[in-house]
């Protein structure tokens, strides 16, 4: 039940540094017929997050495609000088508070989460679409399930819909150590059995291990394309390479997945010449996808990994943090 008519939420004016983003006072949102009220205890920051506040593509892509993407986004977004999107964070966790008229798959009081494109979740309450709503896995606390969307579906998609390992496959994972390199450490070890090399650097190597890699390379002591180990999938999510540099370490039936496509022409030419070893996609952010992590999260297969939380009154120190790129798994705001 909802008491007051006001709440307190993290709204982005204009593009710029974490600094444009401002703690207010605004008016609680009401459902659309198709969508539920939740009470939202927690998001997480992902690229898209940033892209939103700062009106830039991301750092990895090449010079030029990342001038003309950056102006793609800010029309996307709503215009050259100001997001349309006021209220940034996509994933979201939390319980229903009332429900639109047509909802008719959920309750008062149900325990969800899950990520609305159209953004919100960086706020006390916020509406939601009924269709892309997932059960919350019991065994996280929200803080815990704020850390999922858009870490885990990344990794969902390499290996579920790009190139799925087989039992006993050699996977390298570059960027393991990261909001999406350790789930999918997970997803590659637990889900599908396969053999998993992680890259990372030397304060991760732990970490990396103790989720489950067999092997680990520091990428600051050794080159790992220079390996005469050959990989079934690679797995690329920082761009730190590209499929003609990692060719040497590349079965020759092997896959190469960009997280990252446009992070450099030769993988722009890969992808428009259909390259069958070069694949690469998104995410799968459908509460079909969010409710299959639900499933293996709560069988002990994966679980997030949590670099940090941050409370909603902290949202700017969680971006510059996030901003580093040397965060232990996720950064999570909790509304709580």
């Amino acid at each position: 039940m909802v008491i007051n008519s006001k709440m307190k939420a993290v709204i982005c004016t204009k593009f710029g540094p974490p600094e444009v983003l401002k703690l207010m006072e605004v008016d609680i949102p009401t459902p659309n017929a198709d969508e539920v009220l939740i009470r939202n205890y927690g998001t997480s920051i992902n690229t898209v997050d940033y892209i939103h506040r700062g009106g830039k593509a991301p750092k990895v892509a090449f010079w030029g495609m990342r001038q003309i993407l950056g102006l793609f986004l800010r029309l996307s977004f709503g215009g050259l000088r100001k997001p349309k999107q006021k209220i940034p964070g996509c994933g979201f966790t939390g319980e229903i508070i009332s429900l639109g008229k047509e909802v008719i798959d959920w309750k008062v009081g149900d325990h969800v989460y899950g990520y609305s494109e159209k953004g919100g979740a960086s706020a006390e309450y916020m509406t939601v679409l009924a269709s892309v709503l997932a059960k919350k896995p019991i065994n996280l606390s929200f803080q815990e399930a704020a850390a999922v969307p858009g870490g885990s579906t990344p990794a969902l998609i390499a290996f579920r819909d790009l190139a799925t390992p087989k039992k006993g496959d050699k996977v390298l994972v570059i960027g393991a150590s990261g909001g999406i390199g350790t789930f999918a450490v997970q997803m590659a070890k637990n889900v599908y059995g396969a053999e998993v090399t992680g890259i990372c650097g030397p304060s991760n190597i732990d970490m990396v291990k103790e989720i489950g890699a067999d092997f680990v390379i520091d990428y600051t002591r050794e080159d790992y394309t220079k390996s005469d180990i050959k990989y079934d999938i690679i797995l690329d999510i920082v761009s730190a390479q590209n499929l003609s540099k990692c060719k040497n370490i590349l079965a020759s039936d092997g896959t190469y997945i960009a997280n990252n496509p446009i992070s450099s022409p030769r993988s722009i030419f890969h992808m428009m010449t259909n390259n069958k070893q070069f694949k690469t996609g998104t995410a799968d952010e459908s509460a079909a996808a969010m409710n299959l992590i639900c499933e293996w999260i709560e069988s002990g297969k994966i679980k997030p990994i949590i670099d940090s939380v941050y409370p909603l009154s902290q949202t700017v120190e969680a971006h510059h943090h996030y901003e580093t790129g040397h965060a232990k798994g996720r950064v999570v705001i909790s509304i709580e």
